[in-house]
């Protein structure tokens, strides 16, 4: 590791890393780096939540309050997942950001389940139907033959007080892992982790959104050449217009009227 698990806690380690854009924070990080912050949490016994920002992401931060809540969290990293926002880190003064700080969760999950596996990580995988899972869970344990890894569906009452959430968490709670991963749509995953994160304990809470689906090999990944030349975006709206059609083609002039409408455009809500 480069940082020294007895000099630095995890809030501190996110917090010299973390700089904002539009306000909303985001921690410049290689995958390295999220394997270095990962093996702190887990040996200091702190809870660290890893989550993404993309463009996406600005637009839901602007519209839903426990999305901007889970980012605001001290123990949540939110580390680069969308070409654009290496060039709005620019803008923003975030000079030392370079290509290599944007990690889309599909590039880096794989070697994240082989670095869990070799240091003996139980991971539990929560998100998709139950047959999308189970197949994640088979890939992903083809990656890493030794993986130690358990998981469920995302399809039930998130109510923090309903019997179905109440049964998840045991489950959870039961198989004791030191990493859960996280797949039930952007707004909806964020809002269970935010209600749910004091019951879930120290453990590592990653979000993957869609994740799941491309590891199953439910939605095919782009050549991943695309990403480097921000053409990823491009390829999923030809390869999937109904799906992505809205986020990449309207969406971003929503976001930037959200901006203006609530000033953080020009850094009077920062």
């Amino acid at each position: 590791m480069s940082v020294s698990p007895n000099k630095i806690n995890v809030v501190d380690w996110i917090a010299q890393r973390t700089g904002r854009i539009f306000g909303f924070r985001i921690a410049p990080t290689t995958e390295q780096d999220i394997f270095d912050i990962t093996e702190l949490a887990i040996e200091q016994d702190e809870q660290l939540i890893i989550a993404s920002q993309n463009l996406h992401g600005l637009y839901v931060a602007t519209t839903d309050e426990a999305f901007r809540k889970l980012h605001e969290l001290p123990q949540s990293m939110i580390h680069i997942d969308g070409f654009p926002i290496v060039y709005i880190a620019w803008l923003h003064g975030l000079r030392h950001t370079k290509m290599e700080h944007r990690n889309g969760v599909h590039d880096w999950l794989p070697n994240y389940v082989r670095e869990a596996s070799n240091k003996g990580w139980r991971i539990f995988c929560l998100g998709s139907s139950t047959d999308v899972n189970a197949r994640a869970l088979d890939a992903l344990t083809k990656a890493a033959p030794n993986a130690n890894m358990a998981g469920r569906n995302g399809f039930f009452d998130v109510n923090q007080t309903s019997a179905d959430n109440q049964a998840v968490l045991n489950e959870i709670a039961e198989f004791d892992p030191h990493i859960i991963l996280v797949g039930m749509g952007m707004g909806r995953q964020e809002r269970w982790m935010l209600e749910n994160r004091v019951a879930l304990g120290n453990r590592c809470i990653v979000v993957v959104g869609a994740c799941l689906e491309y590891m199953a090999g439910e939605m095919k990944i782009s050549p991943r050449w695309c990403g480097p030349f921000g053409l990823e975006a491009a390829w999923r709206l030809v390869t999937h217009p109904r799906r992505y059609g809205h986020r990449y083609l309207i969406e971003p002039w929503l976001l930037l009227a959200q901006l203006v409408k609530t000033g953080r455009l020009f850094g009077r809500n920062t």
